[in-house]
């Protein structure tokens, strides 16, 4: 366990092989973020809490991983984002800060070593281009191969993980990721390891959405991929698209769907037995994702020609309002409460477990929706996301509403905002207290809520 007396943390920043366009667009503020974390905090912990990069967004097609063609992809992801990644050296360089990085669900090739030995070369003060410097030790702390960063900061433990273990559709196998790394070290082929272990959330946008995110740019914004949001992606894609294409988006549907394996930290933390490692069948999102797919294929043409663009549209609408107004969608938006930082998320039954073993605070990132409650004696921070977001409509919307919301997601106009959130932890004589805070360019950030943990509890501050 890390000994500290302050923590900065950020979460699914989404850095990726592009620049000006997709889920990232936010290089100057991330900039001036992390130069103002620089002078503003010693001797700080600054944790880049997963799915800080994106390898996900420039594959077309789910392949066997590639130390080397991950390497390449590293090296134009430093390239489109430089202003970022000076900023970061200079954290990286500072002998008043630590920066840790964890893996996510968009970028499991941080545990590879060409991938750090890449990243590592770009945040040295050293020429990037000196044989020696590349051998030189490197002041990071990487925790990519599905480990959480459990530190002390006061009284208070904290635990720091981004949170896809608890995602059936998204976790990383990252036992299959050690093989990897053990035969490429003994240079023993590796290609076909990890084909086949790709989450499903990842190889639907890889193989279906990717090809068509020029069209639908919101795609990337909806984001993690969940049952949830799947049938709204859908609705909006499927009559724009050949019949071929939407057998292929149905099929990768329903395999989405049937996938429930989960990861082993979630089978451990949740205390399921062997004969439970699949999710039941009465799982709410499951349940969700088969009822709108039974009543899509009962209501449209799905193997041929669709009829009426009109009377379609208003299916589409009817259908998800149905979902609204039987409380299956709504159900899953008061679960998660999306811009509610109080309201609880997908994740909440994990963080029970976590806080039952002895955690005081659980920080996850995942899901980008920023956080802030307590969990029984313990307190829960999700730091949200620095990628662009897109809102639903909301769940009492009635038909005209979900009618326009449709037609601008296929003409590929749904608007997008960023909503910058990060942690602040710290040891102070009064306690431990814990912030999660809005970046803002130019003026100080803007104070979410506030928690201090005093003789064991924590209390909300006004």
């Amino acid at each position: 366990m890390l000994l500290a007396d302050e923590i900065v943390v950020v979460s699914d920043l989404h850095l990726a092989a592009e620049n000006g366009r997709g889920l990232f667009q936010a290089d100057d503020e991330l900039a001036d973020f992390l130069r103002w974390v620089l002078g503003n905090f010693s001797s700080c912990h600054v944790i880049l809490n997963g799915d800080v990069f994106d390898f996900l967004v420039s594959k077309r097609q789910e392949t066997a991983i590639n130390l080397e063609d991950a390497a390449t992809e590293a090296a134009s992801i430093i390239d489109n984002h430089k202003k970022v990644f000076e900023a970061l050296s200079l954290i990286a360089n500072s002998d008043s800060h630590d920066l840790i990085i964890l893996g996510g669900n968009h970028d499991p090739e941080t545990s590879l070593p060409t991938v750090q030995e890449q990243i590592e070369r770009s945040l040295s003060s050293s020429d990037p281009h000196d044989t020696k410097a590349r051998c030189a030790h490197f002041p990071i702390r990487w925790l990519t191969n599905g480990e959480g960063a459990l530190l002390q900061v006061g009284e208070a433990k904290v635990l720091i993980e981004h949170g896809d273990q608890y995602d059936a559709w998204n976790w990383i196998d990252h036992e299959a990721l050690r093989r990897v790394i053990c035969l490429a070290s003994r240079n023993v082929p590796y290609q076909d390891v990890y084909r086949k272990k790709s989450p499903p959330g990842s190889s639907l946008v890889v193989n279906r959405f990717n090809h068509i995110r020029d069209q639908f740019p919101w795609l990337q914004t909806l984001q993690p991929l969940t049952a949830s949001i799947l049938p709204l992606a859908l609705e909006v894609i499927l009559p724009q698209v050949s019949s071929a294409e939407r057998f292929k988006l149905i099929k990768a549907a329903r395999e989405f769907r049937d996938f429930g394996l989960r990861s082993l930290t979630d089978t451990a933390v949740r205390k399921i037995s062997p004969q439970r490692e699949y999710w039941a069948n009465e799982d709410e999102e499951r349940q969700l994702l088969s009822e709108w797919l039974a009543q899509y294929e009962k209501e449209e043409k799905v193997w041929g020609l669709l009829d009426d663009a009109i009377a379609q549209l208003r299916r589409a609408a009817a259908r998800l309002r149905n979902h609204t107004s039987r409380k299956l969608l709504k159900r899953v938006a008061h679960r998660d409460a999306f811009y509610d930082i109080s309201a609880s998320d997908c994740n909440h039954d994990a963080v029970v477990r976590l806080v039952s073993k002895g955690t005081n605070l659980v920080v996850h990132g995942h899901t980008h929706s920023a956080k802030s409650y307590k969990v029984g004696e313990g307190l829960y921070l999700n730091t949200g996301t620095w990628g662009q977001l897109t809102r639903l409509p909301n769940a009492d919307a009635g038909e005209e509403e979900w009618i326009a919301y449709i037609e601008e997601l296929r003409a590929g106009r749904a608007s997008s905002f960023r909503h910058p959130t990060f942690a602040h932890i710290s040891s102070q004589k009064e306690g431990t207290v814990a912030a999660l805070l809005e970046w803002r360019s130019g003026v100080p950030p803007d104070q979410l809520s506030t928690w201090r943990f005093v003789n064991n509890q924590w209390r909300k501050e006004e």
